[in-house]
């Protein structure tokens, strides 16, 4: 008894003495979430800390193109909503925080029936891991990959380059013409070296019957920028020598920015980024380029302008090898503290004129709704509503 009321007085002044506001500072300070500080929706035992996160949105939208082959006539709504919810379980010890994660999301497309008679809204486990530690963290169980990504994404407003796209294999950023299979059922590693740098290594894609994608990566984020190298070889266990390796770096110069990424993989396939910005006192200047061989490029220019604290304009234009080409406008005016407009204007190579306004509202609490209108010169439109919550 005396034990235990001497340990409770000292963990009473311990919350005193860090200058915890709690009625109860002996609670706080026995607290097992609050050791561990995490906050947010939580939920504390003896020895773990179970955190609450997640989102739920619906969006609808109405068109008389609904079978979108740019001509009017197919009326048709669609009527679709998400969510996500991530639980989080913390605990400490010798080695780290010791976490158990698992988070669902809705799959609205589940097949039923034998034959398939048709589809159900089911819950899905996206991820459900395992991991260990600080600054070296070990994690096994379903999760996303480790591998190194990222810098590879152009400075210019309005226009994201895809040249991949002109390969039908659609991608945000660049990569390998055939990437090697990541993520999935995972045993990874990853630790913080210090002075901004960090490495990962893993064995992914562990659910596809003899098969283990090998993938390593190295980080650095400091002052200057951010730079990485990353390596997947698909797989190590049949032998197939397909591998992939993706690097990129963003230096930033007082108010300037540059970055250039290269992806590649084993049959000598390639693609390349190279984009830059400049931001004065009222604007930003940006251009960017992506490529591959036999002289298949897109390209795009931009300027940004923050007119005042409530209104900024934004001209783009973008361009590619087979003589496609777009314009754009836009401005972003600040109606209200919490409610903004959008309204864009876009020109291309066919004559075709798409003009698009949003209304979005955020009034707090992580919730966000918004409207929407788009219409062309072919008379096409379509009308959208979202309504989101995030919580944690």
């Amino acid at each position: 008894m005396k034990i235990k009321s001497l340990f409770l007085g000292s963990a009473a002044a311990v919350a005193l003495s860090s200058g915890a506001m709690a009625a109860d500072p002996i609670g706080i300070a026995l607290d097992t979430c609050s050791m561990l500080n995490i906050t947010g929706l939580v939920v504390s035992s003896e020895s773990n800390c179970l955190k609450f996160s997640g989102e739920v949105g619906y969006d609808w939208t109405y068109t008389n193109d609904e079978n979108e082959d740019g001509t009017t006539g197919d009326y048709g709504t669609t009527s679709d909503f998400d969510w996500e919810f991530t639980m989080e379980a913390t605990a400490e010890s010798d080695f780290g925080p010791a976490k158990a994660v698992v988070t669902l999301v809705d799959n609205n497309n589940v097949a039923v029936g034998n034959p398939v008679s048709g589809t159900i809204d089911a819950a899905e486990i996206d991820e459900a891991y395992v991991s260990i530690g600080d600054q070296t963290v070990i994690m096994a169980g379903k999760k996303g990959s480790v591998v190194k990504d990222g810098d590879d994404e152009t400075f210019t407003a309005l226009f994201d380059l895809d040249v991949r796209d002109a390969a039908g294999a659609g991608d945000d950023g660049i990569w390998a013409i055939t990437p090697g299979a990541t993520g999935g059922h995972v045993m990874q590693i990853t630790s913080d070296l210090g002075n901004g740098v960090d490495v990962a290594l893993g064995l992914e894609d562990l659910q596809t019957n003899n098969n283990a994608s090998l993938v390593a990566g190295v980080g650095v984020d400091q002052d200057w920028g951010t730079a990485h190298i990353g390596f997947v070889y698909d797989d190590i266990l049949s032998g197939t020598s397909l591998w992939d390796f993706h690097a990129g770096a963003t230096f930033n110069i007082d108010d300037m920015s540059f970055r250039a990424a290269f992806a590649t993989d084993e049959a000598s396939n390639w693609i390349a980024l190279v984009t830059g910005k400049a931001t004065f006192d009222m604007f930003t200047l940006a251009a960017g380029v992506e490529f591959q061989p036999a002289s298949v490029w897109e390209a795009s220019v931009s300027g940004e302008a923050e007119v005042n604290d409530a209104v900024t304009i934004a001209v783009a234009g973008r361009w590619d090898d087979l003589n496609n080409w777009d314009i754009a406008a836009q401005g972003v005016f600040a109606v209200s503290d919490n409610l903004d407009l959008t309204a864009k204007v876009n020109f291309d190579e066919s004559s075709l004129t798409v003009f698009n306004a949003d209304l979005d509202w955020a009034p707090g609490g992580d919730f966000e709704a918004g409207v929407g209108v788009q219409f062309d010169s072919n008379s096409v439109f379509e009308v959208s509503t979202s309504f989101s919550k995030s919580f944690e």
